[in-house]
């Protein structure tokens, strides 16, 4: 006995060892369920992947922080794969673009530089690419006193790339054109000149130099009619291929001002071999036709469209060529025009941030519109002098819940979704064909790096917005060509945040953002595992295998009965002898003959225990006899019911009560006095002369007894003697 409660300790040691690993050998069994493609609900994060769903499009988004020189690639988890860091150490101006190698185009802003007089919003000055791992490939200068590059370009598919700049005229200039002197047209610096846009196309050479083979512009092709003895003049309404010079349409501070068109968004399409462009101020988006020679693009013929350089469709605000009202105007200081990619269901159409301004209330949108063409694919005229739609074909927005007065777009996405950048919140949102939300990032890189998690994005220089700006963003597909042969390990978040599970691998399973593995409903088995995501899955009352909170169909007595139907619970339901409604294990009285009288006592169980009409106790559906009359004959065979059987004075088989002649007929009466009248009298049948008959009967037997007697002395009296 010593020797063996000295192995308890250890044996005890040994099973709490094996018991303790058992978690551990649970957790290598595969989950029961997908990783969810995105999962996030974090109301306490105030940067990253604040929400998603598996309505989130897999792949990745490239974004370019205004206030930052890098550019990030995270993939919709919001991890980071990957940077592009400018050599030059520029921030943005404004746009990147993912090319098919790999490398990045992306804007540089070099205003604190530039010679010239521009200092309007998104001002640039120079391009550069970057390799996929970092090195500066090739960069190029488009800034002097006299232009300026800004806002966005355009990669062809030729290699080749299409810019937006700013060209300075005088005001000497401006005038001759037909410009208004009354129209406030000063600029930053104080010089009364103006900046109509413009278009170059260049092609790349070597690492630093670039050859313009193509240009556009707006300055050649104008229209006014305040000046007849000034250049352009005509009736505006008549001209809507071209732009009217006086029209002010910016609002604040940049009403009427030199950056009078503040074009900030530009497309190519190769099929039509057309570019659209957005000009906010005129809150109008332009078609051209790319076609042409620089020369017939200086005029109004030549190229596909036979129109040269002048405007083939235009749309926004019929005011500017002054047809319609204001409340025909459509777009409010937008931006980012796009054709909509092929296999998108708006397909062909264009796409654009409508940002709002001058709106009320104040809100942005995404619009879509499908430009009216005829047979030849030419863009045409309403009957009423105004380009269609007369409104956009599709519209979403998020009410005053997003508004950016400046700066977002919009990328649309083959598969019906589109990613729209609410740029001065630097918020991204994917959202799908039903315009449900189903993907929001919040950039968290401002001025000086990566924010903390959690804590409040500072605000940015201009009322209502944040310090973590971003110009547009684009999602790139895993089928990307830049993509291929690339390692895009995930990293961390691009913020700074605090795993409390480092050791978890919980990407997916993170819902709330702590870096640990989920156990949303809180049963002590983490959500991968997890079979019934709305309750705890070690409640089973019916034993089916599958947790109450997700069976359609409890039944805890297994009676086939649904618990919350089930009328006598943990009995069965179909036990109902007698058919009341009321299971048998729960009725307070069980009646199967529905006799009034519980089975229990039941004398007659299948019979009605009060039905006893010969009264002897022994109720009639169990009575072997029957006799309700009383008269020792059994009802079925009882030929007087409610009667005596056993009296027939006539002896006919008939009982009296039944027997219309109970004692017999009148001659049958007389047969038998006759013959039976020295002997005694019979009763007779008739009622009449019954009496007479008993009379008749009681004097003869009197007389008889006296006369024998009489005999029986007389005989004595001989003997006697």
């Amino acid at each position: 006995m010593r020797c063996r409660s000295r192995r308890l300790p250890a044996l005890f040691i040994v099973f709490l060892f094996v018991f303790a690993s058992l978690p551990a050998v649970a957790q290598t069994e595969p989950p029961v369920k997908p990783t969810p493609v995105c999962n996030a609900d974090r109301s306490n994060w105030t940067v990253g992947v604040v929400f998603c769903n598996d309505g989130a499009s897999e792949g990745y988004t490239l974004f370019s922080p205004i206030p930052s020189n890098t550019t990030y690639l995270i993939d919709h988890e919001g991890r980071l794969v990957h940077t592009w860091a400018s050599p030059g150490e520029h921030r943005p101006a404004l746009s990147a673009y993912l090319l098919p190698d790999g490398d990045l185009l992306r804007t540089a802003n070099i205003a604190a530089s530039a010679v010239g007089n521009f200092s309007g919003g998104g001002t640039g000055g120079k391009l550069e690419r970057i390799s996929w791992d970092g090195e500066l490939e090739w960069s190029w200068e488009y800034s002097s006193e006299n232009f300026i590059t800004h806002h966005d370009v355009e990669p062809m598919p030729n290699g080749n790339i299409l810019m937006i700049a700013w060209e300075e005229r005088t005001e000497a200039e401006a005038l001759q054109a037909g410009r208004n002197p009354e129209i406030a047209s000063d600029s930053p610096g104080g010089q009364n000149n103006i900046w109509p846009d413009h278009i170059i196309e260049v092609e790349p050479v070597g690492n630093d130099s670039a050859n313009i083979v193509w240009r556009w512009h707006a300055w050649d092709h104008l229209i006014q009619d305040y000046d007849p003895s000034k250049d352009n003049y005509g009736v505006v309404a008549d001209h809507p291929e071209r732009i009217n010079i006086n029209y002010a349409g910016g609002s604040g501070n940049a009403a009427g001002r030199a950056d009078w068109m503040h074009c900030n968004g530009i497309d190519y399409n190769p099929v039509l071999d057309q570019i659209a462009i957005s000009c906010r101020s005129m809150h109008e988006i332009y078609i051209i036709d790319h076609s042409t020679t620089t020369e017939e693009a200086a005029g109004s013929t030549g190229g596909n469209s036979g129109k040269g350089g002048d405007l083939l469709y235009r749309w926004g605000n019929p005011q500017v060529y002054h047809q319609g009202l204001s409340s025909d105007q459509q777009l409010f200081g937008q931006h980012d025009v796009n054709w909509i990619p092929e296999g998108h269901p708006y397909a062909g159409s264009l796409s654009l941030f409508n940002n709002g301004n001058g709106r009320y209330p104040s809100y942005s949108s995404v619009e879509i519109l499908s430009p009216q063409t005829n047979e030849a694919g030419n863009y045409t005229l309403q009957s009423n002098g105004t380009y269609g739609p007369n409104a956009p074909n599709w519209s979403w927005n998020l009410g005053e819940a997003m508004y950016s007065g400046s700066i977002s777009g919009v990328d649309m996405l083959p598969n019906g979704n589109m990613v729209v950048t609410h740029g001065t919140k630097g918020t991204l949102f994917e959202v799908d064909s039903n315009g449900e939300v189903v993907w929001t990032y919040i950039n968290p890189v401002g001025p000086d790096g990566s924010y903390n998690q959690s804590e409040p994005v500072p605000a940015g220089q201009r009322a209502g917005t944040t310090a973590n700006a971003v110009f547009k963003a684009h999602h790139i597909s895993p089928p990307h060509p830049a993509l291929a042969n690339q390692t895009l390990t995930p990293l961390t978040y691009v913020e700074n945040w605090q795993d409390l599970c480092p050791a978890e691998e919980a990407w997916g399973w993170d819902r709330n953002g702590d870096g640990c593995v989920d156990d949303t409903d809180v049963d002590g088995v983490s959500d991968p595992y997890d079979r019934c995501p709305l309750g705890d899955d070690t409640v089973d009352v019916d034993q089916d295998d599958l947790p109450d909170a997700c069976d359609p169909f409890v039944d805890s007595d297994n009676d086939g009965v649904s618990d919350e139907e089930d009328a006598c619970q943990g009995h069965d339901d179909t036990v109902d002898a007698d058919a009341d409604g009321v299971p048998e294990p729960c009725d307070e009285l069980v009646d199967s003959d529905n006799d009034g009288v519980e089975d229990d006592r039941d004398q007659c169980n299948g019979e009605d225990d009060k039905v006893d009409v010969d009264n002897d106790g022994v109720p009639d559906g169990c009575d072997d006899r029957i006799d309700s009359d009383n008269d020792g004959v059994p009802d079925e065979n009882d030929t007087c019911p409610d009667e005596d059987d056993t009296v027939d004075d006539d002896q006919d088989g008939t009982p009296n009560a039944c027997d219309d002649t109970p004692h017999g007929t009148e001659e049958t009466n007389l047969e038998t006095n006759n013959t039976e009248n020295e002997n005694t009298s019979i009763e007779t049948t008739t009622e009449g002369n019954g009496e007479r008959l008993a009379t008749s009967l009681t004097f003869w037997t009197t007389l008889l007894l006296f006369v024998g007697l009489g005999a029986a002395l007389a005989a004595r009296s001989r003997r006697n003697l």
